[in-house]
């Protein structure tokens, strides 16, 4: 599986290179770039420029959305792992440039590490998300019907679940969990909490406009 990843990793490079030499050096707009491609860090965020014969306005557009997007004023993030391409648009005339970000492999979760205060690299994996359409302007979780002003201590035999009331109420957009430990206590895309060990572990919830919230697990 690994492989077959590698190589549509490769093959996406391979288009992305091939649809940026599509914008012709004779075209009256071209995007500046001392690369042939862009190479992006899950979470980055750069400015990018293109120059034009004529005077005109600049249309950016990303083609897949779930791996980067792109302003009106050409500031570029990386959103998840993957491969797609990015264009300037005048009314005569388009320049594309490659864009690989994170490892390039669409679908791999990002992974962080952290060293926690013994010395221990921990290390998760976090789906990286983003969409800047989202209306959520803030989030408040409870566990089992408690706040985190009120300390609630789990069993290892013991199952909890996380509520999580939004602003505006009226969003549904899809939220991701992650446990700080999962040795501790696990979380599924649900927001169910499995406890596992004696310890605690931070739960962060996060809306798809990276607004989020945290809850402090206790696992006796």
């Amino acid at each position: 599986m690994k492989t077959k990843k590698i190589l549509a990793a490769a093959s996406a490079v391979a288009l992305a290179l091939s649809l940026a030499a599509c914008g012709s050096e004779e075209s009256p707009v071209r995007i500046v770039s001392d690369e042939e491609q862009i190479h992006l860090a899950v979470g980055d965020e750069i400015s990018v420029r293109a120059q034009t014969k004529k005077s005109e306005s600049i249309k950016w557009s990303c083609e897949d959305g779930e791996v980067a997007v792109i302003t009106a004023d050409g500031k570029l993030s990386g959103v998840a792992n993957g491969i797609t391409v990015v264009t300037a648009q005048t009314d005569s005339g388009f320049d594309h440039i490659g864009l690989v970000v994170g490892n390039g492999v669409k679908g791999a979760p990002v992974v962080t590490s952290t060293v926690d205060e013994n010395g221990n690299t921990i290390t998760t994996a976090k789906k990286k998300v983003y969409n800047g359409q989202s209306r959520i302007t803030s989030l408040s979780i409870s566990l089992n019907g408690m706040t985190e002003d009120e300390t609630l201590l789990l069993g290892t035999d013991d199952e909890a679940y996380l509520k999580v009331s939004v602003t505006p109420a009226d969003c549904d957009d899809p939220l991701d969990y992650v446990s700080s430990d999962p040795s501790v206590a696990e979380v599924d895309g649900e927001g169910t909490v499995y406890p596992k060990a004696k310890g605690s572990a931070t739960i962060t919830v996060t809306a798809p406009n990276g607004v989020e919230d945290t809850f402090k697990v206790f696992v006796r």
